[in-house]
């Protein structure tokens, strides 16, 4: 709901602030006071194109600001898309209109572009006049609304799972036929390269190997000295070492406590010969056959080879090795594949087409009980003689909500042909459509207030009474503010502001002001009778004592 409204240096307004309660209220005023003047105002706040001929004169700019709270589940759900953190739920809008033509727009503190200012301002009021945007109008609306009068949630449901289901195979079959068409123009490369990757017989990790197997061989020459060297020393050592050990042995024939030094000395003993025998055998193994040297080489080189054309590494041209394989083999049995898929496809596509035709169904069978609501409440709304039809025919097309297009259709008076709403209706009979709409449903998808403007234009009467009726009723489920002529309507509000126009130190000024007590009756009485005789004045005590007010 729209809790509060500043304004400052906008048009002839040079600095108010309102509050609005939850419930219905409405703005009253003269002819010429500045009513539209407002409304101009909160549709820049929602989006509207901004023009700097409207900031005050002498002013540098113009500024508006509104906070709304409690918003609906869609409003927070786009304030959370675009990072914007609520603060206690709630969102404080401000747009700044520059004359130098440059302007500020932010939703908390964080900036947004007007277009985005335009997408929040619809999720969060709906204001219904000749020159608004509708939220009727606007694409994808009627359809959903219609969808949540008929219950078509389980249809809708079905439709969708096949639709899905079809459009994967769609995917999949374009998919497919590319890779095909791509296999084909490649198909003679891939196929030399594959030929050539499968004869490389790679492994991952053999490049490596072969790296430290060639270093081992091209050091022997170095191994070959520096190995005949440790094991002359080492057989040295094990000789010193034996005869050390036959002299501890003699020893401890005379001190028994050296014995187990003798036994240390002996396996010391055991392992240098083992040494020297084991590099004895390593340094017999070091010939290597310039043959084995050069079989290694060429296949390090080959390996290198492939490694460049094929990606950069083994495990890359392995990949790409099986990809080729992947393709080819897709290539070659592409026409069994695609047409098994397209008989798939086929098959999908007429569940689907089942199923958006039950769904089409249900449509037509809730439209035509929600136009029957629709139109029973136009008639009390001042319409008597209006023909309201919501059409759903079947499209060629078919999209995620189905294969049909939904049109709301109206004839405002007897003898007319029906024709589409928004070709149709004038500001006053769209806000009445509107009303009766939110009448007929409670949908989560209109936003938390709503602004009525023109929305009396032509009726007075019992009509007028209907249409107070039908607004107190709205608002006991969601914000109603209506711009009114009528004292029936305006009586019946809980919250009633006066639009005045003076002048001062030379200057036009616009304002805006809650009033109660005597004071709205007197405003009652003027809308009564023009002016504020006793008769008038009692007769506006009487209506707003029958209102409760």
């Amino acid at each position: 709901m729209l809790e509060s409204l500043s304004v400052r240096n906008y048009v002839l307004i040079d600095n108010l602030s309102i509050s609005f309660g939850s419930g219905f209220s409405v703005l009253t005023g003269e002819t010429g006071s500045g009513k539209s003047i407002m409304l101009g105002a909160l549709s820049l706040l929602l989006g509207a194109k901004a023009d700097r001929e409207a900031v005050r004169k002498g002013a540098d700019s113009a500024e508006i600001s509104g906070v709304f709270s409690s918003i609906s589940p869609d409003a927070a759900a786009w304030a959370e898309e675009h990072g914007i953190e609520l603060e206690d739920g709630a969102l404080l809008i401000r747009r700044l209109i520059r004359v130098t033509g440059r302007s500020a727009y932010t939703v908390n503190g964080s900036p947004v572009t007007v277009k985005e200012g335009e997408e929040l301002g619809h999720l969060l009021v709906d204001v219904s006049s000749q020159h608004s945007h509708q939220m009727l109008l606007r694409p994808g609306v009627l359809r959903a609304l219609l969808d949540e009068a008929a219950g078509t949630e389980a249809e809708k449901e079905a439709y969708r799972s096949s639709y899905r289901a079809w459009q994967d195979l769609e995917k999949e079959i374009r998919t497919l036929r590319e890779d095909i068409r791509k296999a084909g123009e490649e198909s003679d490369y891939m196929r030399f390269a594959l030929s050539e990757l499968d004869k490389a017989d790679l492994r991952e990790g053999e490049e490596e190997t072969l790296r430290a197997e060639l270093d081992v061989m091209n050091s022997s020459v170095f191994l070959k000295e520096t190995l005949s060297s440790a094991l002359s020393e080492m057989r040295s050592a094990s000789s010193a070492i034996s005869e050390a050990m036959d002299g501890i042995r003699a020893a401890a024939r005379k001190d028994q406590r050296l014995a187990g030094y003798a036994d240390r000395a002996e396996s010391l003993s055991i392992e240098a010969e083992d040494i020297a025998l084991s590099l004895r055998d390593h340094l017999s193994s070091i010939d290597f056959p310039e043959a084995e040297i050069e079989e290694r080489n060429a296949r390090l080189s080959e390996l290198q080879r492939i490694r460049r054309r094929y990606g950069g590494s083994i495990g890359e041209a392995m990949r790409r090795r099986d990809d080729y394989r992947t393709r080819l083999e897709a290539a070659e049995n592409g026409s069994a594949m695609l047409e098994d898929l397209e008989r798939r496809a086929g098959a999908a596509r007429q569940d689907a087409e089942e199923k958006a035709a039950a769904l089409l169904s249900r449509r037509k069978k809730g439209g035509a009980a929600l136009a029957r609501g629709i139109e029973s409440t136009l008639h009390k709304l001042g319409m008597p003689s209006a023909a309201f039809m919501i059409e759903c025919t079947r499209t060629d097309t078919m999209g995620p909500d189905g294969m049909d297009a939904v049109s709301f259709l109206i004839a405002p008076n007897r003898g007319e042909k029906l024709s589409l709403l928004e070709d149709t209706a004038s500001g006053g009979e769209l806000s009445r459509v509107m009303l009766a709409m939110k009448s007929a449903l409670s949908s989560s998808r209109f936003p938390g207030t709503m602004l009525f403007d023109e929305i009396d234009a032509g009726i007075g009467g019992t009509v007028a009474n209907a249409v107070g009726d039908e607004l107190v009723s709205l608002s006991s489920r969601e914000q109603v503010i209506a711009i009114t002529h009528l004292p029936q309507i305006a009586a019946r509000a809980e919250g009633h502001f006066l639009v005045e126009k003076r002048e001062e130190g030379g200057r036009t000024l616009t304002s805006i002001r809650a009033i109660e007590g005597e004071e709205r009756v007197r405003e009652i009485a003027r809308l009564l009778s023009g002016e504020t005789s006793g008769l008038s004045l009692e007769h506006a005590r009487m209506l707003l004592e029958v209102q409760g007010r």
